[in-house]
């Protein structure tokens, strides 16, 4: 016998109206601030009457709280009813697997820091990063006072191919990685089932700085350097969309080795960016001028200059080092060149080592991607040295990633 469609109760509205409703009213209330059922009304364009039925569900549930009255008298001369998001419905938490070091932190629902810490591990697998997850949740809980009921979500921002949907790690470049390694699915059933997801580092980077800039929402990319490798994110109307390079489904990371010589600008041969931003290869140029050197202020350290004291060297007029920042620089415009001819992003951001690089060589490389870039590209984005902390940066931004996926369940609103 076939089944039928439950029956609509006679005055009751369609269930994904009410649905889309109270999607649409909880995601004011996320922003934060303390509203009115009249000033929802107004921003959502739905009845006032719709709108207190909305807050009544969310007030039920505990997603919402009362915020006393307001200071207006606009509402039929009198002092509104105020309401807010309760920031302790519940709290998300958010990973940072670099290596053998993990880095968690904790968020209300609201995104306020509720604490953070740390758990080096002894070997870097999969086992001992799900282990040193689990640990480092509980610890921060206990910490903080709060039940693990509480806990609603967690990202684990893991360098590598990482396909978010499903939380799989399909490749982090070190052994016992290989393959398809269920890194979300293990750390959920470990805590218990509550929802991980996996993703990479330049995912969160972006979405934190979106969060921080909302011109970086429209159209932008972020460049992460870190030591020997370059990955890319590219984010269009608050979405982090595909890559064209990417592998296997993972969405934020378009991987940036490429060897175009600058000198001879499409020639091939050179090294690929990351041999040429990391560390040993800039000591190895500053090797190569001795002469240079020791009229170089580097030479005063006492030790072998590391690469913030090349760049702020350079930012103070240092030949040597602005030499390498040059040479840097170059480098940059050309693989550079790459993600423009991919993404044709109108902001990219540079988040990693070279974040604090300075002025020299922001304006440096603005100037070589002037040149190198100009003749193939109608506009020429605006580069900016990112001013996030980069672990606070990644952490805050996979937090965003768990938040997003908690809003977006339908059983927020059923």
């Amino acid at each position: 016998m076939a089944s039928s469609a439950p029956e609509q109760i006679a005055g009751e509205k369609p269930r994904d109206i009410k649905i889309n409703n109270r999607r649409i009213v909880l995601e004011l209330l996320r922003r934060g601030d303390r509203v009115s059922l009249g000033q929802l009304a107004e921003s959502c364009n739905l009845s006032r009457n719709t709108i207190k039925k909305c807050m009544d569900f969310f007030l039920q549930k505990g997603i919402a709280a009362d915020a006393g009255k307001g200071s207006s008298t606009s509402e039929g001369g009198k002092k509104p009813d105020m309401f807010m998001l309760d920031e302790n419905w519940g709290i998300i938490g958010s990973i940072y697997c670099f290596k053998n070091h993990l880095c968690g932190a904790l968020y209300t629902i609201g995104l306020s820091l509720l604490c953070r810490d740390e758990e080096q591990l002894t070997i870097y697998t999969p086992d001992e990063v799900k282990a040193g997850s689990v640990r480092l949740m509980h610890r921060m809980l206990q910490n903080c006072g709060k039940e693990l009921s509480l806990l609603k979500s967690v990202t684990c921002s893991i360098h590598g191919v990482v396909d978010i949907h499903t939380g799989t790690v399909f490749s982090s470049g070190h052994n016992g990685w290989n393959g398809q390694v269920s890194l979300g699915g293990m750390i959920s059933e470990a805590l218990g089932g509550i929802p991980v997801y996996c993703c990479n580092p330049v995912r969160s980077m972006l979405l934190c700085e979106a969060e921080q800039d909302p011109a970086v929402t429209d159209n932008s990319a972020i460049l992460y350097t870190n030591g020997r490798g370059a990955m890319a994110a590219v984010i269009r109307n608050g979405v982090v969309v595909q890559g064209k390079r990417c592998v296997l489904g993972e969405i934020s990371g378009i991987p940036l080795n490429f060897t175009s010589h600058p000198d001879s600008d499409t020639s091939l041969g050179g090294d690929s960016l990351g041999a040429l931003v990391c560390r040993d290869r800039l000591m190895t140029e500053i090797g190569s001028n001795p002469a240079l050197y020791l009229s170089s202020t580097l030479s005063s350290l006492g030790r072998e200059p590391e690469l913030e004291d090349i760049f702020e060297a350079a930012q103070a007029g240092d030949e040597l080092a602005q030499a390498v920042m040059r040479y840097s620089a170059r480098w940059f415009a050309v693989s550079l060149r790459q993600l423009l001819f991919l993404a044709d992003p109108d902001i990219i951001i540079i988040q990693g080592d070279y974040a604090g690089a300075g002025d020299y060589f922001l304006q440096t490389l603005k100037r070589y991607v002037q040149s190198y870039v100009a003749p193939s590209v109608s506009v020429i984005p605006d580069i900016r040295l990112s001013k996030q902390e980069e672990i606070t940066s990644c952490m805050r931004g996979g937090a965003i990633v768990s938040r997003n996926r908690v809003f977006d369940s339908d059983t927020m609103y059923e």
